[in-house]
């Protein structure tokens, strides 16, 4: 909980099993209130010793666990009213990222407000730290991904070519969540339909498919996205010669476009022009979007502060934009990228090394 007023003095309320985590990854937050949560029995009175079962040795004598022992709850409700009154706001206004937890609490004198608009919009711009964590989580996708490619035999299904890569990516360090870190599916023959995968699909990934990564995870709690085509066994010939290229100009334009004060709309509407330069026949068909990405795959706010919906937003340096590329097809002429995008005053940097031409082979 943070107060404007006292803004260096905020108070974390956790659970009793969670103090001992603190130990061994520090927060800059002194004020640590543990509550008794569901491991401590209903069928036994409540002891303020309860919490002693959550501390070590090593935590014994540490001032800041010293403190959070005499400040120990019976209840979460309890602990942060108490909070709320500490930090003097209990006839303030107070904004919870899950309003309606806090409207549950029954805070009666206080003035319960959406705050998860706010979280976003300070979560929208990067430190250069989390640049970096970001950009090691693009490192890490970018070579399970590889991985993948490198693993696919003859015969390999939907469901192995997944495996494959929570497999690479596990190796590497890194995380992806059930049912599997590959994003698209992958509709057969002349199927142009727009899918995601559910990591059921046993189908054959044959030689000549376009295979679209676009692979969520998490290393550190930071996320990486993205991913490009590979055209598996070989190279795009023909029409999906044409629209792998127009496909990479279009990223090279972004790139030089995403600057601060770019809108959603128009980065839409300049995507679709170098498509049309490029000799794309159907444009408009394009798939181009765009969101932020850092803790999720989200981090802009959803509406103003205003009250206004925030779908058309703008660049700012520093924000971390991944934009997404898809012009539709067949299994062996659809072309997909995505690219993860620090802004720059002087434009785009890419955070993939591989460039925007179709991985082959």
């Amino acid at each position: 909980m943070l107060s404007r007023h006292a803004p260096d003095r905020p108070v974390l309320v956790v659970a009793d099993y969670y103090l001992a985590s603190f130990l061994g990854q520090p927060t800059w937050i002194e004020d640590i209130r543990p509550f008794r949560a569901v491991m401590m029995p209903l069928d036994l009175p409540a002891k303020r010793a309860d919490i002693d079962r959550f501390i070590p040795d090593s935590g014994n004598g540490v001032t800041w666990v010293e403190r959070a022992r005499l400040r120990y709850s019976f209840s979460m409700a309890a602990s942060l009213k108490q909070a709320v009154t500490d930090l003097g706001l209990e006839h303030g206004r107070i904004a919870f990222d899950d309003v309606g937890f806090g409207l549950r609490l029954g805070l009666d004198d206080v003035e319960v407000m959406d705050g998860y608009n706010p979280l976003m919009f300070a979560r929208s711009v990067k430190t250069p730290t989390e640049i970096g964590l970001l950009e090691r989580a693009t490192r890490l996708n970018e070579a399970a991904i590889r991985r993948t490619v490198e693993a696919w035999q003859p015969g390999a299904t939907w469901r192995d070519l997944n495996h494959a890569y929570a497999m690479a990516v596990t190796d590497l360090g890194g995380f992806v969540h059930d049912p599997g870190g590959m994003v698209w599916g992958h509709p057969r023959g002349a199927d142009a339909t727009l899918m995601l995968q559910t990591g059921l699909e046993t189908d054959e990934v044959t030689a000549g498919t376009h295979v679209m990564f676009d692979c969520h995870g998490t290393i550190d709690m930071y996320c990486w996205d993205g991913g490009k085509t590979w055209v598996v066994g070989g190279e795009p010939d023909g029409k999906a010669r044409k629209f792998a290229d127009a496909t990479a100009a279009v990223g090279a334009d972004l790139l030089d476009a995403m600057r601060p004060g770019a809108r959603v709309s128009e980065l839409q509407a300049r995507a679709r022009s170098v498509y049309r330069k490029a000799g794309a026949p159907d444009p408009d068909a394009a798939v181009v979007f765009f969101h932020g990405l850092g803790l999720s795959h989200m981090d802009i706010e959803q509406a103003t502060a205003d009250g206004r919906p925030n779908t058309d937003w703008v660049l700012e340096e520093g924000m971390v934009v991944p934009f997404h590329l898809l012009y539709p097809g067949g299994e062996h002429e659809r072309s997909w990228l995505e690219e993860v995008v620090v802004i720059g005053k002087d434009g785009g940097r890419p955070l993939f090394s591989w460039g925007f031409d179709p991985l082959t082979g």
